[in-house]
């Protein structure tokens, strides 16, 4: 009885534990969510802007006239380049699952990988992927200069004609309690059919050197934003994990204090009952 006592009091102090732990986690987490999810919100309505610009001049000319490599699909090579973007740890609920059953039903071994978090890299090697370049996501809010090198990739085999597509799987940031893992294509730029052509622009100097200089900038501000979106992402899912597991933990705590307390309660009894039946030594 002695024994199971102690086991039951060794229960409550680890379950004590973990729940101090995680409510430190979630407290870490709430912090930096706030930073990212102030960080999307003032983003999104510039990277829809760039969208809209692109899409006006994709909507008033045909892929002839606009003549570049970055419109219009290239049908003689199948091979994608797929950035996967993850976390670098763990501890965030379904966030991670998500995104890797998303990657395992999207991307061929054929396929060239990137990379963007730890946790994406053990997995497509793991698993077989042709991983070409890995980055980390980082701890804290991605910088803007943070993606140069990761885009510099997409010139590297896009214009070589290596490729066919680029596309982007991460998690979207709706709010702090719901994330959607997403395939996006990246390139070639695609029109949006639902795009609704409002209002009168003159391009100067023509449509085509306005869609020419901005598509390098077009795709800084797509990436970045879904880089943020993933950055945000994993600080609400993880906030959400550690909330739960604090609560499961003190919940599992009460539970083993009620057994414990019963326990201790059955053990004086005997003793007393011991006592007057004259039987204790």
């Amino acid at each position: 009885m002695a024994e199971n006592l102690q086991q039951v009091k060794k229960r409550i102090r680890t379950a004590k534990s973990i729940a101090q732990i995680a409510k430190a986690m979630e407290m870490i987490a709430a912090s930096k969510i706030r930073k990212a999810q102030t960080a999307v919100e003032k983003s999104r309505p510039y990277s829809e802007r760039v969208r809209f610009v692109v899409q006006k001049i994709l909507a008033e000319n045909d892929d002839i006239s606009l003549n570049s490599s970055f419109v219009g699909l290239n049908d003689n090579v199948k091979r994608k380049l797929v950035y996967v973007i993850s976390t670098d740890k763990g501890l965030c609920g379904g966030l991670l699952a998500n995104i890797f059953k998303k990657v395992l039903t999207s991307v061929s071994k054929d396929d060239y990988v990137v990379t963007i978090g730890k946790k994406a890299q053990a997995f497509c090697i793991k698993n077989g992927f042709n991983v070409k370049a890995s980055f980390n996501l980082g701890t804290v809010l991605p910088k803007y200069e943070d993606i140069f090198p990761m885009l510099k990739i997409v010139e590297d085999y896009y214009k070589t004609k290596e490729i066919s597509s680029v596309e982007v799987i991460y998690t979207y940031f709706k709010n702090r309690m719901v994330q959607e893992p997403m395939l996006k294509v990246l390139a070639p730029i695609q029109r949006d059919k639902n795009f609704v052509n409002k209002g009168e622009h003159i391009f100067e100097p023509s449509s085509k050197e306005v869609l020419d200089s901005l598509i390098p900038y077009y795709f800084e501000v797509i990436f970045y934003d879904m880089l943020m979106n993933a950055y945000a992402s994993e600080q609400a899912a993880r906030m959400s994990a550690m909330s739960n597991a604090n609560e499961n933990a003190n919940e599992i705590t009460a539970s083993l204090t009620i057994a414990f307390n019963k326990s201790r309660q059955a053990k004086i009894t005997n003793e007393i009952l011991d006592l007057a039946n004259g039987q204790i030594h």
